[in-house]
């Protein structure tokens, strides 16, 4: 990095990546010291793209620094934990802030990590802590926009090369997530927005059976059987070292959760659900063996593993293999000594904990049910929550209101209230479908569930749609979003939704021009007012009429409106539509001939634009027809 010495205020800097033939050249154009900001713009030399950007300090030389927080997304009550340097000796009681509310309580103060709650009131935004050394902001915003997957299925899945897709984890960020398939032996990344596969690589042999992601997003762990421990790249899952030699056996039962990563990112479980197996605590800063908890009986074997919300407990699913009840073993990662063991149902598979750390669910393959833990008095709770057959993964949902199951025999998944313990729904997924792994993305918008049998595959339930806003008719006006800053068409005529949202509309004449209906899909509430609330449960199309409130007069400036460009493009405000009004204003308005044409076409457009506007194939061939015309009018 350098400062220019022509103009004193310019710095400038080049980005590279080790592997990546692009480098980034970056200019900061305007830099304040003293607030903290700047802006500038780059260049990309392979791509030759380029842009502006944009940032704020986030830390200072001497002070601390944040670098993540994990889980990055959660509502109020829910344990976090900010990893990073210099993080002891906070100062005040307003030291730690989310989004300038304080932190309800600090759990745990240390150099390294901070783990607190998320007090009521917090908003969406950066996390800022102070020491005595300085302060430190979160290099990314904190989110309390979450929630539950819709338990809807939209059809959309992932088969790309499965055989047997028996493990999954999503990305921190939820751009991606992880498929280890057991028949392949390979592990598949894929775009979670679009279900498109962005890499395969091979398991070094072994058979994947657990996989997570590390909190700060860069690197993924797989469990091998017959290979070890995998520490894959998370961008392409490259192997970054030789596997970790481990014994890791399931005896063919199905364990996608034998693997947990804690909410610092410093340590890994390991099980291996053999008779008399173990449970492994790995220290990934230096690939050390810690003390693990006690060995287990020669009719016991170690299932799911996971972590306490704030990290200081660890838990183990155990199972009995002579068909007794099994039971929840809670241990101390740190030392291996037992803190509680308590008794539950048969053959215990799956664990997973809620936000606030007060429940861990426990999902019994043979007894067909979930077992609920209070995590205070190490106890079940409550009866045994009954769900479909074979249940193994368990995922609970980010805002901690749903739990869902993936039910291996009966090829179904059970969503479950957290709150009242009883079943929401039943999603079956069809015939030769056999669920057994589960994650959820960071948002809540979608569950991703690895299903084996004959139909292989990766299901999603929930998921995005797409709500796209038009205007048409005679007249002029606009159509937004009053429940979210989402869409103000004209400009942003779309914006994507959970599936089953529903989302208020509201659409505004112009001058001389009134509100006449809604148009498009039949979810977008034909006939009714200007103020209309759309259910996404496909994506939707929605058109607000307007009717001109007089012909355009003989002379003088005509109503502003292309109402056949528009059909055909789709926004008053695209720049083709702008193009030719410019060439109706300029030029046609400026003879005669050009007056005539122009009232002709106000007389017989508007309803010729209806019909356009609502078929796909006539929009295409219209703006084909009017390329010349478009050429002509943006060149004058």
């Amino acid at each position: 990095m350098q400062t220019d010495p022509g103009t004193q205020n310019a710095v400038t800097g080049v980005l590279t990546r080790p592997g990546c033939p692009a480098t980034v050249n970056w200019t900061l154009t305007s830099l304040n010291a003293a607030a903290g900001s700047a802006s500038g713009n780059w260049t990309n030399s392979v791509t030759h793209g380029a842009g502006a950007l944009s940032g704020v300090r986030v830390a200072q030389l001497t002070g601390p620094r944040i670098q993540f927080i994990h889980p990055p997304r959660a509502k109020p009550g829910a344990i976090v934990t900010v990893r990073g340097q210099g993080l002891s000796g906070l100062a005040g009681a307003n030291a730690v802030l989310f989004d300038g509310t304080p932190a309800s309580g600090l759990l745990i103060s240390e150099p390294g990590r901070i783990v607190t709650v998320v007090p009521q009131g917090a908003s969406t935004g950066a996390l800022r802590l102070t020491t005595a050394a300085g302060f430190a902001l979160s290099p990314q915003g904190f989110s309390t926009d979450v929630g539950s997957p819709p338990p809807l299925l939209l059809g959309r899945s992932y088969t790309q090369g499965l055989l047997a897709p028996a493990a999954l984890a999503v990305s921190p960020d939820g751009r991606k997530f992880y498929v280890g398939d057991r028949s392949n032996r390979t592990v598949n990344v894929v775009r979670a927005s679009t279900l498109t596969h962005l890499n395969t690589v091979g398991a070094s042999g072994g058979i994947p059976r657990s996989i997570v992601a590390s909190p700060d997003g860069k690197r993924i762990y797989v469990a091998s059987a017959g290979v070890g421990l995998l520490i894959m790249d998370a961008a392409s899952a490259t192997l970054l070292q030789a596997p970790i030699p481990l014994a890791i056996d399931d005896q063919g039962r199905d364990n996608p959760q034998g693997l947990a990563i804690s909410p610092d990112g410093s340590l890994l479980l390991v099980s291996s659900g053999t008779a008399a197996g173990t449970v492994r605590v790995l220290r990934l800063s230096d690939n050390t063996f810690l003390p693990g908890p006690a060995a287990f009986a020669a009719s016991e074997a170690p299932m799911g593993v996971a972590f306490s919300a704030d990290g200081q407990k660890a838990y183990v699913a155990v199972a009995n293999l002579n068909g007794a009840a099994g039971r929840l073993l809670v241990f101390d990662p740190a030392s291996g000594a037992t803190i509680a063991s308590a008794t539950g149902g048969v053959l215990p598979t799956g664990i997973a904990g809620s936000p606030d750390g007060r429940y861990v669910f426990v999902t019994n393959q043979t007894d067909r049910t979930v077992d609920v833990y209070d995590t205070a008095s190490g106890l079940v709770t409550q009866p045994a929550i009954t769900v479909g057959s074979a249940p193994a993964g368990i995922a609970v949902a980010p805002d901690g209101a749903k739990i869902y199951v993936a039910n291996r025999d009966s090829a179904s998944v059970s969503v479950l209230d957290a709150t009242t313990g009883s079943v929401a729904a039943q999603l079956s997924l069809g015939a030769g479908v056999f669920p057994i792994a589960l994650a959820i993305n960071p948002q809540g918008t979608s569950a991703f569930v690895g299903s084996v049998g004959a139909s292989p595959r990766v299901v999603e339930i929930g998921g995005m749609l797409t709500l796209t806003a038009a205007v048409g008719g005679s007249g002029i006006g606009s159509v937004r979003t009053t429940s979210a800053a989402a869409i103000d068409c004209g400009t942003l005529c779309q914006a994507q939704f959970p599936v089953g949202s529903t989302v208020a509309l509201s659409a505004t004449a112009a001058a001389n021009s009134t509100f006449t209906r809604w148009g498009g899909d039949a979810g977008c509430g034909t006939g009714v007012g200007p103020d209309v609330t759309v259910t996404l449960n496909s994506n939707l199309n929605c058109i607000a009429i307007f009717t001109a409130g007089s012909p355009p007069p003989s002379t003088g400036v005509p109503p502003p409106g292309c109402f056949i460009a528009t059909a055909a493009y789709g926004s008053p405000m695209a720049a083709e539509v702008t193009a030719l009004r410019r060439f109706r204003d300029h030029y046609l308005m400026q003879t005669e001939a050009g007056r005539v044409f122009v009232r002709l076409y106000y007389r017989y457009s508007p309803a010729l634009a209806d019909y356009i506007r609502e078929r796909d194939e006539l929009r295409a061939a219209v703006r084909a027809a009017l390329w010349p015309l478009v050429l002509v009018a943006s060149s004058l």
